[in-house]
């Protein structure tokens, strides 16, 4: 076994990386500039409204920031990080019209756009409805979106509850743009005179790769890393995997094939300290002997697991 183990490792350094995934934007926001209302490098933002200045745009802030000409219970939210992109309802007055931009990139086949956002009032606020539409657009300004990819609302008190407002993932497939050179731009359009509360966005992702989730178990904290024996094993053609995270980290958590070759990345990104679990699921792949690893910057741990099919 440890003989194994050894010429794995080995592989997965010395091995080129042929199932390696084309990650183009991979943003959890918890490195941009500290500066006011501070965005990802190479993004931009327009403001079509009157309304404009520190506090009223979309900005990268830390989670609990107050926004100005809001109420003070109103504050930024982050999903799984300390960081979020963010605007709050008085970016206009009466309507807001704000565009934020990511930088460009040249789309291929099997490219997908996914993040995760929360917005609309949450339990306890007065019901305002919010809305945020996503634009592929040729140029990092307005005027240039070509096609609209959707407009997002949240609910309100139309007979839907406002606890249904909670942070949601949202996907796009790219792949009818491939060839070309575009950028993604959200856009904040509400008549904030008679609606509008806020909108987070967080855990941006385009590249080639599924976005896979994972699940918090419990609000309980463990006192140790540990990565857990998958289940079932042998499995076909999915098993879940479990791992236990005692204080927030960076963490990334990939499955690799008996050569060495990357196979898939389950998880990459900052995540809080708890019990978590995902799943990985096999169907394209052929029987044989698989490896799993997480890796943070104070533990790695790797373990095997059998497709049998």
């Amino acid at each position: 076994m440890k003989k194994v183990l050894f010429t794995f490792l080995v592989l997965v350094f010395l091995v080129p990386t042929l199932y390696a995934q084309r990650i183009i934007v991979n943003q959890n926001f918890e490195n941009t500039g500290f500066g006011p209302d501070s965005l990802p490098p190479n993004w931009v933002k327009f403001s079509e409204d009157p309304v404009s200045g520190p506090g009223k745009e979309w900005a990268v802030r830390d989670s609990g920031t107050h926004y100005i000409g809001t109420n003070s219970l109103l504050v930024a939210q982050a999903h799984n990080s300390v960081r979020a992109l963010t605007i709050p309802w008085s970016a206009g007055d009466p309507v807001a019209n704000d565009w934020v931009f990511t930088d460009t990139f040249t789309v291929m086949a099997g490219d997908t756009l996914a993040f995760w956002m929360l917005l609309g009032s949450p339990e306890g606020f007065q019901p305002y409805l919010d809305t945020m539409q996503v634009w592929i657009s040729l140029a990092q300004a307005p005027g240039a979106e070509i096609s609209k990819l959707a407009t997002i609302k949240s609910n309100d008190s139309a007979g839907v509850p406002l606890s249904t407002n909670v942070w949601t993932k949202h996907t796009f497939v790219l792949s009818s743009f491939a060839g070309q050179t575009i950028c993604v731009a959200f856009r904040y359009y509400m008549n904030t005179s008679a609606d509008g509360f806020w909108c987070n966005i967080d855990d941006v992702f385009i590249g080639n790769r599924s976005y896979v989730g994972i699940n918090q178990i419990g609000t309980n904290l463990p006192k140790n890393y540990s990565l857990g024996q998958n289940y079932p094993n042998p499995f076909n053609p999915t098993t879940k995997i479990k791992f236990d995270l005692p204080r927030n980290s960076q963490v990334r958590l990939e499955v690799y094939n008996n050569l060495g070759q990357l196979v898939k990345v389950l998880h990459d990104g900052y995540t809080k300290a708890g019990y978590y679990e995902t799943q990985f699921d096999g169907s394209g792949l052929s029987s044989g002997m698989y490896y799993y690893r997480l890796s943070t910057p104070e533990y790695v741990e790797t373990k095997k697991m059998i497709l049998v099919k």
